[in-house]
């Protein structure tokens, strides 16, 4: 395994601050384009391209679900993704939640759908919008019938906290850290081959898969340079590569894949990369919380860039309650304003 040298990981991420702050200068976006491709051209060519697609993936750790101690030791305080094998398949979610439940229970919530897919970047509804919004019932509802929709943030655990009941919350705190700060759960739920490109944030996340299966593919932060983050002041930090098929300097990366089944409990570290796709028709739940000695420890370059973000700004993001699905909507449809104005 290549590892990329911390003298020029510390660089990277000097020209992507700086790059963040003065996005409009174009000698820095060169600048940091060309250390991108020098970090790549030191990596020997035959360190990449060892799987199907020019891959290199090896498979997510996995220990027993229950073994806390373990994942906190081996797992949590290293910043490794881990999955704790089938540590929620007791909890009452296990056999109460799927679809057709959440559509019966709550059909007039609204699901604000976005284009994050990895294959439909440019998405554009029929409005001409980016997003769209519809209520739970009718999602579902399209999904069922074969709609390419992926329902994605939704922010329905905290306004309904009767469904904490069917997690076991003691057990995600003290796998998390009981002194967590901002908890959030967010509910995931898409048909088959639905997916989200690659992208990370600040949180930590326990991710657990409730009702069918997903492929995740997971990069380490230290990778950066050869994902050419998109630069552009959001909370979110966004990559165009593609896990599952890359190209250019990102076939050089190693990173990790596994394939969650109901039950499942993965931990993604801050700042991690990944992206996923569905594989069945399946809803997963993200146990978000901010450890600031974690998000220290992976990057104080973005932490820095993720407390000045202005598209749109952290107190922005709060005045919405943390409603990610609103933030990230709102991103896109401000890029799609800004790209008509060019």
């Amino acid at each position: 395994m290549y590892k990329i040298s911390r003298y020029d990981r510390y660089l990277y991420s000097m020209m992507w601050v700086a790059e963040h702050f003065f996005g409009s200068n174009k000698k820095i976006k060169k600048l940091r384009e060309d250390l991108s491709a020098s970090i790549s051209q030191k990596i020997p060519n035959e360190i990449g391209g060892l799987g199907e697609n020019g891959e290199k993936h090896i498979p997510v750790p996995v220990i027993e679900g229950m073994n806390i101690e373990e994942f906190i030791k081996n797992y949590r305080k290293k910043s490794l993704p881990v999955v704790l094998k089938n540590a929620a398949s007791s909890w009452p979610f296990y056999k109460k939640w799927n679809p057709e439940f959440f559509a019966e229970k709550y059909p007039d919530d609204p699901v604000i759908l976005f284009d994050a897919a990895i294959e439909s970047k440019d998405l554009a509804y029929t409005d001409g919008k980016k997003t769209k919004t519809v209520s739970l019932f009718e999602f579902v509802e399209s999904m069922n019938k074969g709609g390419k929709d992926y329902a994605r943030l939704l922010p329905i655990l905290d306004q309904h906290p009767e469904l904490l009941k069917d997690l076991d919350m003691d057990w995600l705190m003290s796998a998390a850290n009981n002194d967590a700060r901002e908890v959030k759960h967010q509910l995931f739920m898409g048909g088959a081959r639905t997916s989200t490109q690659m992208h990370c944030a600040i949180g930590s996340n326990l991710f657990i898969q409730i009702h069918g299966r997903k492929q995740w593919w997971i990069y380490s932060n230290k990778i950066s340079p050869l994902l050419e983050p998109v630069v552009d002041r959001s909370v979110f930090f966004r990559s165009q590569a593609n896990g599952e098929k890359p190209e250019g300097s990102f076939k050089k990366a190693d990173g990790w894949t596994v394939i969650l089944e109901p039950g499942d409990v993965l931990y993604n570290p801050p700042f991690f990369w990944h992206q996923a796709r569905s594989i069945d028709t399946n809803i997963g739940v993200g146990f978000r919380w901010f450890s600031l000695a974690a998000i220290l420890k992976i990057s104080p370059a973005q932490l820095l860039m993720t407390v000045t973000a202005s598209n749109p700004s952290v107190r922005e993001a709060k005045k919405v309650n943390q409603n990610f699905a609103k933030v990230y909507a709102e991103l896109l449809e401000r890029e799609s304003r800004e790209s008509k104005e060019l």
